[in-house]
Formats: structure tokens, sequence, C-alpha cells
């Protein structure tokens, strides 16, 4: 993918097992490493994030979910999901902000509405009125984020690209 979205997510398969590809991702991190990328994780769920002193607010971090498939008529395979995105913590931010503006602007409207309804001054109006900017400030600082992050995003593919030997975020199907 050359334009990586915001968030973006591959799927492919592989007929290496869950342990190779883990043992492969694992001996990278050890042995070829040159960003100090670091690998955390339980059984077949594996997050890929650069080391603490080079993390800033935009650094993402790309998160491996392996699953063993068996469909009839093939060999069994491993199904390979990866996502990239923002740490967890400043991706609640924008989501409890999109919340946040949702809830200020519902209420704000129902305020309003009601106080029109019987003939009072309607100052609900006004919670409302911002929100719509302050959702696109909102917008506007994930773009400047996905853009900043858009090399370290191409760094965290390259890597388990060449961990597994493949150019498998190429073959990738449909999220």
């Amino acid at each position: 993918m050359s334009d990586l979205e915001f968030r973006p997510r591959f799927r492919f398969r592989t007929p290496l097992t869950p342990e190779v590809i883990k043992q492969r991702i694992r001996d990278r991190v050890r042995d070829d490493n040159p960003q100090g990328l670091r690998l955390t994780g339980t059984g077949d769920h594996l997050s890929l994030l650069f080391k603490h002193t080079d993390q800033h607010s935009w650094t993402p971090q790309m998160d491996i979910d392996l699953e063993v498939v068996q469909e009839p008529g093939r060999s069994q395979e491993t199904m390979v999901r990866c996502q990239i995105g923002p740490m967890p913590t400043i991706w609640m931010l924008f989501v409890g902000g999109y919340i946040f503006l949702c809830v200020i602007a519902l209420l704000g409207i129902s305020m309003g509405t009601s106080q029109q309804i019987v003939g009072a001054f309607a100052w609900g109006w006004w919670a409302a009125l911002p929100t719509p900017f302050l959702a696109l400030v909102l917008w506007l600082l994930a773009q400047e984020g996905k853009r900043r992050s858009k090399q370290e995003m191409q760094v965290l593919k390259s890597f388990v690209d060449g961990a597994l030997g493949c150019d498998c975020f190429a073959l990738a199907e449909d999220h």
C-alpha cells in the first residue's frame, strides 16, 4: 500500500505456523533491529513498538494477530492480521474528544430546542455551536499526526516484511 491511511489494516495468509512467525519476528528484533523496536504481547497477539526514547505523541505501533485457518481442500495456513495505529492512549484521547463533543452538541441541541419551544431564551444553542469547529480541529490534528507518522508506519511494515522474508503487505487482502 503506497499511501498509508490512518490506522491501516492488513490481512494475509502464510504457510508459516504462528510459532515460526513469532520466532522470526523475535529474532529480527534481537539480531537485526537498527531502529531499536520493542516486541510485546502474549499468545497469538504481538505489538511492535518504537523504543520509549524515540516515541512522540504521533508515533505508531503495529498490532499483529495470528490465527490458524483450515479450509476444506487446502493445507493449514496462518491468517496474519496487522493494524498500524497510534498508541492506545492517543487513540482514546481522540475517541474521548469526539464522544465529548457529541454529548455537548446533543445536550446543546436538546436544551436549545426545549427552551425555544417553551418561549425562553434559547442559550442551549450556544453550547452546540462550537462543536463542529472543535471536531474539525480534532480531525486536523489526526491528519497532522498521520503525516508525521507516515515514515514510522513504513518502518514497521518493512520490518515485518523483512522478518517474514516476503513482501506480505503487498499481497494483503482487503480488510
